[in-house]
């Protein structure tokens, strides 16, 4: 034994820094140094050399509580009655001799003075043991199954069961599965439609010991015990639903504190590193308290700190740089209304408009205006900033409508060019057609159309200008249910595109609302146009675009009838001179007219202006009828006649106007093509009404109660035209023409007189008429046998 090992074993020796007695010293050898050292360094090393103590391995704790079944019942019990409920029930399953103590009568006092220690707790129902109670409350596994994590309880029944044995384990109360005495003698719940549900095993229990019971007062006694049963369930089911509810709540009150302290936690750490005021300017949508770091319900410690330090960081930079975006956009915001601003008294000091003008989205891409909202956020901009742009805005807005233009003609260039050869063509074979018939001998070479060249802008540009050519629009409601495709499955569907009712006509069409105002209610969105995002700027707001406007070929056909029955030629009459012109035109359709039935061939006729003659026609189109018009000439339009004067409803509204001393005649016999002149290019403009509205408009909400014309309001510039159909008045007039064969009484009951009948002559054999006969017609403008679904009458589902 050395010298250390001595010292060790010595009552009066020093105390060794060695190995304490009883652990298993190591008899590792220690390597000394071969050079000799000095007296301190030898004391040193000396120490250095003592082995040094192992950390002994920690075990399983095996058999660790075995010893605990021999300590008095008397201290078990009182150790066990400061658990809770849920932890008597997972010591009773540990061991069998655990289970066998916990599980006897005996140890009830345990288990209630486990419960007396969650003081909200209701006591236990006397239908239930104590187990059978803190397994229903506290453990969360399947009664079936036994899934884990199962958190719905039927209080009312006394099961816990998980979602997916409901469906086989509930019975809903039917009258083939159900008897009369099983009502209120079994435990149930309300289903989801309303029904009792019952747990299937109690049902069947109930069902099989009452058919054991053959007297029938053992019978009738069960049944009241069990129903007596019941409602103590229920009343004890109550108590515990309200316990629950309130464990709930405190609960998530319980998590919001703890979220809330860490949250306040975390601000205290940034603002410690200098992200206080960036903090006091969060909106409450970009709160901290959303993030998954900080609504987590635990304690903020150091570590935890250390951990998080670097995203939270990161999280504040994203917020300031959001916060700055978002101040940028309020700013450019501030800026493009202050350029509305100028626009609008621009706009205000050029009424009535003779040209297209731009709309606040297109004037904010001007280069000049863009410059100025685009400026660095420390410039201050005002409306004086504008002033270079307000000096050379005449310049620029014909710019603008020079840019829109050529792209209009880009798009329609191809159809156009079409258009002019066929007109070429047709004005050379009328030429030589005209050329034959004044000459006996056929001139060689003569007649002959010959292809033109290319066109330029002037002649595209008149082809333009033809009452012929007309456009359509597809975001407008009424033709944006005429674009829904044929459906394949009914084959007796037109597959054509039905023509529109409300023509476009250049060079108003440049001001259609739907160019720069957005789209109708009902129209389709198309991803590749962009649409404001900014607060300020409504959302129905673009720039402006030619994009939904169409050629609709079938209305040319339409309008040249009309020009042709106005003595006029289709390939050189312009709208404009039809416009001048306002020729009157009566439907002289036998499906159209109201005969007379005291006057021989005498009917009365409904009279068109122009552009009513076409949405008649349309309309008149959409049911194969085939209209006929005839050009009222001075004589006849002196027996024109308003059929709206002398119906009972203005009748009325004229006596009572009279008598009130103010109108009451609706608005509905004015267009819709006024506009209000203080909201013009506002987020809340209105689209075009009646003048009568406006007015009304003016003096609520402007209280202007004398409006000027051009100065508080203004027309439209795209009228007559636009988004709805204008004013047509109930125009007749009487004519004298051949009325239709009437069948005589001697054949009026004959089988074979059916087939001159008015009514059953247009069947077309799937439950509609394709004609009208003797019904009238159910325009808009006659007056007969229309509502407000007239526009839908293109479908055949609607017949």
């Amino acid at each position: 034994m050395d010298s250390n090992s001595e010292d060790q074993s010595g009552l009066g020796g020093s105390i060794s820094p060695g190995p304490v007695v009883g652990r298993r010293a190591s008899t590792r050898q220690v390597k000394r140094q071969r050079f000799p050292a000095l007296e301190s360094e030898q004391c040193e090393e000396d120490v250095a050399d003592v082995p040094k103590r192992k950390r002994a391995r920690r075990g399983p704790l095996v058999g660790r509580l075995a010893s605990l079944m021999e300590m008095p019942m008397d201290i078990l019990f009182e150790i066990f009655g400061h658990l809770n409920p849920l932890d008597v029930l997972r010591l009773a399953r540990t061991t069998k001799e655990f289970r066998r103590v916990l599980m006897h009568r005996s140890s009830r006092c345990i288990w209630i003075a486990a419960r007396n220690n969650l003081p909200d707790l209701p006591d236990c129902p006397p239908y239930m043991s104590e187990p059978q109670f803190a397994n229903l409350v506290f453990d969360t596994h399947c009664h079936e199954c036994l899934a884990p994590n199962t958190r719905s309880v039927d209080w009312r029944l006394a099961r816990r069961i998980c979602m997916k044995c409901t469906k086989y384990c509930m019975v809903e109360e039917g009258y083939s599965y159900m008897t009369e005495s099983s009502h209120l003698a079994v435990p149930s719940k309300y289903g989801k439609r309303g029904r009792p549900c019952y747990y299937k095993k109690d049902l069947d229990e109930f069902k099989q010991r009452r058919a054991s019971l053959t007297d029938p007062k053992k019978r009738e006694e069960f049944v009241v015990e069990r129903r007596a049963r019941v409602a103590e369930m229920d009343k004890h089911g109550q108590l515990l639903e309200a316990w629950a509810l309130r464990q709930a709540t405190a609960r998530s009150t319980e998590l919001e504190e703890l979220r809330s302290a860490r949250r306040q936690a975390i601000i205290g750490e940034l603002t410690k590193l200098g992200w206080g005021p960036e903090i006091e300017q969060i909106l409450p949508s970009d709160d901290l308290g959303s993030h998954r770091l900080v609504k987590q319900p635990t304690r903020l410690t150091p570590r935890i700190w250390s951990n998080i330090r670097s995203e939270m960081i990161k999280h504040m930079e994203d917020l300031r740089a959001l916060r700055l975006q978002r101040e940028r956009k309020a700013l450019v915001s501030s800026r493009k209304q202050l350029a509305t601003s100028v626009l609008r008294a621009y706009k205000q000091e050029r009424l009535p408009f003779t040209d297209v003008m731009p709309e606040p989205m297109d004037f904010y891409l001007f280069p000049e205006v863009s410059a100025i909202i685009e400026l660095p956020t420390e410039t201050e901009v005002t409306e004086a900033s504008f002033a270079d742009v307000v000096s050379q805005l005449d310049e620029l807005i014909v710019q603008w409508r020079t840019r829109n233009h050529n792209s209009f003609i880009d798009k329609f260039k191809d159809e156009l060019a079409k258009k002019l050869q066929r007109i070429t063509h047709a004005a050379a074979d009328k030429g030589a057609n005209a050329a034959k018939a004044g000459t006996s001998a056929d001139v060689k070479g003569k007649g002959k159309a010959v292809d033109p060249p290319l066109p330029d802008e002037s002649e595209l540009i008149k082809v333009l200008s033809l009452a012929t050519t007309v456009f359509c629009c597809e975001y407008c409601p009424s033709n944006f249910w005429m674009s829904i495709p044929e459906d394949p499955f009914h084959s007796f569907t037109s597959s054509k595109r039905s023509v529109s009712t409300t023509p476009l006509f250049y060079p108003k069409i440049m001001g259609h609302r739907c160019l720069t105002k957005g789209r109708g209610q009902d129209s389709p969105m198309t991803p590749l146009e962009s649409i404001s995002e900014f607060p300020y700027e409504s959302r129905r707001r673009m720039q402006w675009t030619c994009a939904p406007l169409q050629v609709d070929k079938q209305a040319e056909a339409i309008v040249s009838n009309i020009i042709v029955a106005c003595n006029l030629d289709p390939l050189t009459t312009t709208t404009a001179e039809m416009d001048a012109q306002d020729p009157k035109l009566a439907c002289v359709n036998a499906s159209c007219v109201q005969w007379d039935r005291v006057i021989k061939d005498s009917c009365k006729a409904s009279v068109f202006g122009w552009r009513a003659a076409f949405a008649h026609a349309a309309q008149s189109r959409r049911r194969g009828i085939a209209v006929k018009w005839k050009l009222l000439d001075e004589n006849l339009l002196k027996d024109v006649e308003n059929a709206d004067a002398f119906s009972e409803s203005s009748l009325i509204a004229n006596f009572m106007s009279a008598v009130l001393g103010t109108s009451l005649l609706s608005g509905t016999n004015e267009d819709n093509t006024w506009l209000c002149a203080h909201c013009m290019d506002l987020p809340n403009e209105k689209d075009a009404t009646v003048l009568s509205k406006v007015k009304s408009h003016l003096s609520a909400a402007h209280g202007v109660d004398e409006p000027q014309e051009n100065q508080d309001y203004y027309q439209d510039y795209e009228a007559p035209q636009g988004r709805r159909n204008p004013y047509t008045p109930n125009l007749k007039i009487t004519l004298t023409m051949e009325g239709p064969q009437v069948a005589t009484s001697d054949d009026c009951m004959s089988d074979d007189s059916y087939d001159g009948y008015d009514g059953y002559d247009d069947y077309d054999g799937y439950g509609g008429f394709s004609g009208f006969g003797s019904f009238g017609c159910p325009c808009d403008a006659c007056g007969d046998f229309h509502d407000e679904y007239d526009e839908y009458d293109d479908f055949s589902f609607f017949y």
